[in-house]
């Protein structure tokens, strides 16, 4: 491993020491801050219960994660070749991003009903805008020598799409979807709150309200793991895919 590998598990330990150390010297009561040991050592106490939670929360969000980034890609591309169908729906588009998912949650449940519907929905609803934004500004980062060559070829708008702009495109696009990733974890979370019966967000409002505070915390770490393996992979994904499309691209023709 390399010496920033080295140096992250090293934060992350001293982080563990720390942590446990001031719990317990403080006597922190579990249900505001648990010792990390007793917390770790609770996953397996409630293992079978979180890991049914988080594969119910993971499967809605990466299908609320994908949903939402194709439908704002394939809007951003319609906004590229329109600018009339761009100032027409983007101050809609904006102005529903500004509405808080707590408060679009009991409206969008009332449409589509109790359950991953709902959630599925809202992680699409986080997943959008970003792909929507970074989609469009990265279909017209493309130059303009580049795009008049193609045009003198004569190449079609297909071509154009396939072959300049959404190359181009890509790290616009990687952004939106490092930051959707793990926003969609949350967002399927909140939704569980108040429209589901299972999932990690149930998981942790139900324990909390039972004085399991434990399992409390176990959901809370399970979902932060799931979040920062979301951001990894994608994060993995973009270095892998970009470096490829970079030497594509580098090799003489």
């Amino acid at each position: 491993m390399s010496r920033a590998h080295w140096l992250e598990i090293a934060a992350l330990t001293a982080l563990f020491c720390v942590w446990q150390v001031t719990t317990a010297v403080l006597q922190v009561p579990p249900y505001l801050v648990p010792q990390p040991v007793a917390l770790l050592a609770s996953v397996g106490t409630f293992q079978s219960r979180l890991l049914a939670a988080a594969a119910q929360t993971l499967v809605e969000a990466a299908l609320g994660f994908t949903g939402g980034n194709v439908l704002g890609l394939c809007l951003a591309v319609a906004f590229v070749h329109s600018r009339l169908l761009e100032r027409t729906l983007l101050p809609w588009m904006v102005i529903l991003k500004t509405l808080p998912i707590v408060a679009i949650t009991p409206l969008i449940t009332l449409l589509l009903g109790f359950g991953a519907p709902t959630t599925i929905a809202i992680a699409s609803l986080v997943s959008f805008f970003p792909a929507l934004v970074n989609g469009v500004l990265g279909l017209r980062s493309v130059s303009t020598q580049s795009l008049e060559l193609l045009r003198v070829l004569d190449a079609g708008g297909w071509t154009v799409l396939w072959q300049l702009r959404m190359p181009s495109a890509l790290p616009s696009l990687f952004a939106a979807l490092r930051v959707s990733a793990p926003a969609s974890i949350l967002a399927a979370m909140v939704a569980e709150w108040a429209a589901a019966n299972g999932g990690l967000g149930y998981l942790i409002l139900d324990a909390g309200a039972r004085y399991q505070f434990l399992l409390m915390w176990d959901g809370v770490l399970v979902a932060t793991v799931l979040a920062v393996v979301a951001f990894a992979a994608v994060d993995y994904v973009e270095g892998r895919l970009l470096t490829w499309n970079t030497a594509q691209t580098a090799q003489p023709r």
